[in-house]
């Protein structure tokens, strides 16, 4: 759904206030990130995503496998390059079905990117790459049905996203196309981390479709360390205060129906109804080596009123033999 900013870069983090309040004798934790370059890892990615409405209830499942190669060392990061490997993307639906050849055509699909001190992607320097195939999958989406062509509101609606995608720049593009690479990254880098505690945080999203501003609260972890295996568990959530999420919604409401009666008591009504939670959690399994994240186990769910959408990933990278 919505990414976190890296918490090791959230100023906030610096002057953490533990959940259980006072200060900790705790053993403290510095997880530098420090792939080295000319390291070479594989990737997997499974996404499963599930939404219910009332009896109805629609599933797909979309599986990678990639590549990637930390390529060289920057004063303040390190350039990456990614290749897709393999892909698969199975669901409920006839617009799913269309999918198929769009996932085929990107194995191989090969990019560079850079990162910042803590490998969470900051800028694709090839992103015309990554644009060609989506952009093909949200016109084979436009095209699938007559009323994405014939109702005025979802044809401006997929316009307007097709324009946002085409238009991405190096930057903008990571979250659009590298949303997953900046969640799997939130914990690395960390500094200072104490051992048991929890540490709350503050942070503020954009909504990737308006760039509406949500305020949101989380909590992160370092639950266990074992020492043998090399490896840290953190675990990690994070809740968007339901009035901004509920803003941000009104706002897409809005684009989609630019032309209904804003101002009427019905359209009023109808945003005034809605509730919308959103609950992020997620377990990291980081190498103390390297500071790279081994595991990531994320869910994220949304509940509305009538519907409760999750979208659950696995992802790992593992060295490469």
């Amino acid at each position: 759904m919505y990414h976190t900013r890296r918490l090791s870069h959230l100023p906030i983090l610096f002057a953490f206030v533990a959940a259980t309040g006072g200060v900790s004798s705790a053993e403290n934790l510095d997880l530098p990130y420090r792939p080295a370059v000319g390291s070479h890892w594989i990737g997997t990615i499974e996404t499963r995503e599930t939404t219910t409405k009332g009896q109805n209830t629609a599933s797909t499942v979309a599986r990678e496998k990639n590549e990637l190669r930390v390529v060289g060392k920057l004063k303040d990061g390190y350039r990456i390059t990614y290749t897709i490997r393999d892909g698969s993307f199975e669901g409920d639906g006839p617009v799913l079905k269309l999918m198929g050849p769009v996932v085929g055509s990107m194995k191989g699909l090969s990019f560079t990117f850079e990162t910042d001190d803590g490998g969470a992607p900051v800028r694709i320097l090839d992103v015309a790459k990554l644009k060609v195939p989506v952009v093909k999958a949200i016109d084979i989406v436009a095209q699938s049905k007559p009323e994405f062509a014939s109702v005025p509101q979802l044809k401006q609606f997929m316009a307007g996203l097709r324009a946002q995608y085409e238009g991405a720049t190096p930057e903008t593009g990571v979250q659009l196309f590298l949303d997953k690479l900046l969640s799997y990254s939130a914990v690395q880098g960390l500094a200072d981390m104490p051992v048991g505690e929890e540490r709350s945080y503050d942070d503020e999203l954009a909504h990737p479709l308006t760039g509406t501003k949500m305020r949101a609260k989380g909590t992160v972890k370092i639950t266990s360390v074992d020492r043998a295996a090399g490896l840290a568990t953190i675990e990690w959530q994070q809740v968007i205060l339901p009035e901004d999420l509920t803003k941000a919604t009104m706002e897409v409401v809005k684009r989609i129906l630019p032309n209904a009666d804003q101002g009427s008591t019905e359209f009023m009504a109808a945003l005034a109804r809605m509730k919308i939670d959103h609950l992020d959690r997620a377990t990291y399994k980081l190498a103390l080596a390297d500071g790279v994240v081994r595991r990531m186990e994320k869910t994220a769910v949304v509940k509305t009123e009538g519907s409760r959408k999750e979208v659950a990933v696995i992802m790992t990278l593992t060295p490469a033999k």
